[in-house]
């Protein structure tokens, strides 16, 4: 131990001996650990971290894959929608399941201590916490008892965080009354600090009993209908059984629940009917609780991930490379204490105690720009409520771990390489490279063509995800959006009936057309490349000659002259009017795409369609259709929509408003004024430009190529440090050589070529591998590419020369100095 506080006080002497090359190794360090535990953080927390709730492992969640009719909310899976009829069935009649819960996200406008203010809520059974073992911190949380009697229980628990943020941390919170989408409830209870809900990108701020659904979504009662699919269910496992074994066992009882669902279907098609009675339930494994931000952002992260991964190997490289120099310099010291009795185990320890200080310096400064940067990216993307900016103790042992490999990594090769061969040639010879040999200028230069070959591979993925960028920027939306700015209002939870909620719509459009400088006005229920989505399935006439055609489409209700004020062309027929009223006849606009896949060859306007399928009544007149234009991302094509008149929507409680104005930033404040002015407390949100919207639905496109070419940008920077440190180590070992050459009559011009020709071979030979690399890297990103091969040539081309600039730039410094070596200098030189 003695001899080690000994190593450990001398490798501290030997940093500071060197200043400046300790600081660019400590900075390169940081660089690497600090961007790779940012990006390890998020990337735990999305895809590896369990739910802090008891016994993770025993959760399951259900999926109902197969043919299904009704009205579908989901996010992102239809699959794991269930109606409330179901989930009650399942949860009675099941003998697998310890218990299972049932949950349903939903916006609210909370009234308390005389402020309003918009939250994120949860519908949830009465065994919800039971379910996953959740204490509560203060109070109590819902039992079954909650759960009986519907609307009979207006009950909310607070969430440790908005409890904290709201309230104060007030004890006196308990049994106080808030007033939540217009209805009174009694806070009976604080979950405990770190619970977040079961899905990561969704952070409750209020949990309500289920049996208040009515309550909470005034305009939507889905509690009686087998065939309205929105609650996502979570199962526990009895202790014993398997996901397996459950899903055996729990089949009779889901089938039997079908047939009783069926009977509200007898219209159906026969073959139609057996498929969906021979349904299964899935059990898929629910530790990590539902993973839908996962199945979003989790190709974007595994991306990142691999990248922040290659800069990190790419430091360690270069960072070899320049140890490997010091060990050079080093050479006479090593042999002295050599020759005083020192093993070449022991000058080896002392070596990679010096490296693991450096690791541990750049990992100690690393850790600040983590949290910066894992800040930054936690605010900056859409969807991540829940997501903590702060490293906890896995980022902490993570960095601990990447720190002390990056030590080991660089510090073990140079070590080797610095005491390996006749030390005692060093002190013979009075030169401090003798013994080296070509073995030493080998391992230089691997290096380095290792180096430049990776970074190759990060430029070749930034390139393709920084095109894919461009192209998803310049990609026909089918809708105008320059001037225009978007808002949002939620009437339903300030109350008002789908009927107040239509004249409120229409009484805010006349006032906004008549602010001055607004040149259009239009509205939504859902809203315009935000993710969002409505569906339904459809019959219309003829459709029994288009065989077993896939029926599911998009809906939106919207404003009268929605697609003139939109950009949207019109191909045939008419737009919606303010005669389209809830009296008139129902009518609906389609898109080109729903056009071509449900009338080939024919005109559809004049025909007939309808909502649902079997024996139904075509009571919807097709009055118009559309050209396409982009729905919920910008990145999908145009799917199948259907458009009807917003005053037709029997549920309508949330709308969406698009105003374009020639000066978008001074027509805020007088938008806001319309609204106030027609209601006061009815708050409204998400104000933005449409640039915005669409800023938004293309973050995670812009943070992969944003940091992706930091990262090659970074890489490429290295490897020119990299390769100038291997040529100009080239140009003083060749010194004497070079002095003979001029004196022998070798052009500066010569000498300088001597010396490119080198870094260019080393260039070459490394972008040649790197290509090959890339080309793999490429069809791994493939999934996240648009409009743009894995095998781009432009791409490839463009990497390879900004990569051989980058290193003709690193070469030309030692070319030049080499150039100018005076020989009788170089001849005198050792």
């Amino acid at each position: 131990m003695q001899t080690f506080w000994q190593d450990l006080r001398f490798g501290v002497r030997m940093l500071f001996k060197k200043p400046g090359f300790t600081f660019i190794i400590i900075a390169t360090l940081a660089l690497g650990i600090g961007a790779t535990t940012a990006i390890f953080s998020l990337f735990d927390q999305v895809m590896l971290r369990r739910l802090p709730v008891e016994r993770p492992d025993e959760l399951v969640i259900l999926r109902a894959p197969g043919p299904a009719r009704g009205r579908m909310s989901s996010d992102g899976d239809n699959a794991t929608s269930f109606s409330y009829r179901m989930y009650k069935g399942l949860r009675e009649r099941n003998a697998m399941f310890a218990n299972l819960l049932a949950r349903y996200a939903i916006p609210l406008s909370v009234s308390a201590s005389g402020q309003t203010e918009r939250a994120s809520g949860e519908l949830v059974s009465g065994n919800y916490f039971a379910t996953l073992g959740v204490a509560p911190a203060l109070g109590r949380t819902f039992t079954l008892d909650d759960d009986q009697q519907l609307g009979a229980h207006p009950l909310a628990v607070l969430s440790h965080a908005y409890w904290l943020r709201r309230f104060g941390g007030a004890a006196t919170v308990l049994n106080q009354t808030i007033l939540v989408n217009g209805h009174s409830l009694t806070v009976v209870g604080v979950t405990r600090a770190g619970f977040n809900g079961v899905q990561v990108g969704q952070s409750p701020d209020i949990f309500v009993p289920l049996t208040m659904a009515k309550q909470m979504m005034p305009n939507r009662d889905g509690m009686e209908d087998w065939n309205d699919f929105w609650l996502a269910v979570i199962g526990r496992l009895k202790p014993g059984f398997n996901a397996a074994q459950a899903e055996a066992a729990v089949l009779p009882i889901y089938q039997a629940l079908l047939a009783e669902q069926a009977e509200t279907l007898k219209d159906w098609a026969a073959d139609r009917r057996e498929a969906f009675l021979k349904k299964k339930l899935e059990l898929k494994p629910g530790e990590r609780g539902r993973t839908v931000f996962e199945a979003d952002n989790g190709e974007g992260l595994n991306a990142l991930f691999g990248m922040v991964a290659l800069v990190l190997l790419i430091t360690c490289v270069n960072i070899a490379n320049l140890l490997l120099v010091r060990g050079l310099g080093r050479r006479r010291e090593l042999a002295i204490r050599h020759s005083l009795g020192a093993g070449r185990g022991r000058l080896i320890r002392q070596l990679l105690i010096e490296s693991l200080l450096l690791a541990g310096l750049g990992g100690l400064l690393g850790l600040l720009l983590a949290q910066w940067l894992s800040a930054a990216l936690v605010q900056a993307i859409a969807g991540a409520e829940g997501l903590s900016a702060t490293l906890d103790s896995r980022a902490l042992a993570f960095t601990f771990a990447v720190t002390l490999l990056t030590g080991l990594a660089f510090g073990l090769l140079p070590a080797w390489q610095a005491t390996r061969g006749d030390m005692m040639a060093s002190l013979k010879d009075q030169s401090t490279s003798a013994s080296f040999g070509r073995g030493h200028a080998r391992w230089r230069k691997s290096l380095v063509t290792a180096q430049i070959a990776l970074t190759m591979l990060l430029l070749v993925g930034a390139g393709l995800l920084t095109r894919t960028l461009m192209n998803l920027s310049k990609a026909n939306l089918g809708m105008r959006t320059e001037q225009m700015v978007t808002f949002s209002v939620a009437p339903e939870l300030s109350g008002y009936s789908p009927a107040r909620t239509v004249a409120f719509g229409d009484q805010l459009s006349d006032a906004l057309a008549a602010v001055p400088g607004v040149q259009a006005v239009a509205a939504s229920e859902i809203q315009l490349l935000a993710g969002s989505n409505m569906g339904s399935n459809i019959t219309t006439e003829g459709m029994e000659q288009l065989g077993n055609i896939e029926s599911q489409v998009n809906q939106n209700f919207v404003s009268p002259s929605f697609f003139s004020a939109m950009g949207i062309a019109l191909v045939g027929g008419r737009e919606f009017t303010g005669g389209d009223n809830p009296k008139a006849p129902k009518v609906v606009i389609i898109n080109e795409t729903l056009a071509k896949r449900f009338f080939p060859n024919r005109n559809p306007v004049g025909t007939r369609m309808t909502f649902g399928g079997g024996n139904v009544k075509l009571d919807h007149e097709i009055v118009g259709v559309v050209k396409d234009s982009r729905y919920s991302q910008v990145r999908s094509e145009p799917p199948p929509v259907v458009y009807q008149p917003y005053a037709q929507e029997p549920a309508l409680g949330e709308l969406h408003f698009y105003v374009r104005a020639a000066q978008r930033a001074a027509v805020i404040p007088a938008l806001r004024a319309a609204v106030k002015n027609l209601d006061a407390n009815l708050p409204i949100y998400d104000e933005k430009t449409f640039d915005g919207v669409i800023a938004e639905n293309l973050f995670g496109e812009r943070l992969l190529a944003f940091l992706s070419v930091s990262f090659g940008g970074l890489a490429a920077l290295l490897a020119g440090l990299g390769l100038y440190g291997v040529l100009a180590w080239t140009v003083a070992q060749r010194t004497r050589e070079i002095g003979i050459r001029v004196a022998l009559g070798a052009t500066p011009g010569t000498v300088r070529w001597m010396i490119l020709r080198q870094g260019l071979w080393l260039t070459l030979t490394g972008i040649a591998l790197g290509l090959v690399a890339g080309f793999g890297f490429a069809r791994l990103l493939s999934s996240l590419l648009y409009q743009v091969k894995p095998a781009d040539l432009l791409t490839y081309v463009a990497s390879a020369t900004l990569l051989t600039g980058v290193t003709l730039l690193a070469c030309w410094l030692p070319a030049y100095r080499a150039a100018k070596t005076d020989p009788l200098v170089a001849l005198r030189c050792e």
